[in-house]
């Protein structure tokens, strides 16, 4: 699972599309209010969201998993996503 395309929507909304087909828009209004994510606050910094298909960054230090975002877009669980159940054909 990895991410084909992140765009800055407004605000503090950014759109999200995964190689697997699953897609969305996701608010971190809250991510900006803690630690070093708040230097997002600033509209135009965090307009300049990129991913290098593992993350979402703004830069090297500033990055989130995006196995997060899988997990808030799809409701899975981790364990569900990391480790998912394999089904087999039955004659």
């Amino acid at each position: 699972m990895t991410v084909s395309e992140v765009k800055y929507i407004a605000d503090f909304t950014i759109s999200i599309k995964f190689d697997d087909g699953v897609c969305g828009t996701i608010q971190l209004n809250d991510l900006v209010k803690k630690g070093i994510f708040q230097v997002l606050q600033d509209k135009n910094q965090f307009a300049r969201v990129y991913t290098n298909g593992y993350s979402i960054a703004w830069s090297d230090e500033l990055e989130i998993d995006v196995t997060t975002i899988y997990s808030d877009l799809t409701g899975k669980n981790f364990g569900e996503i990391l480790n998912p159940k394999l089904s087999h054909a039955t004659n």
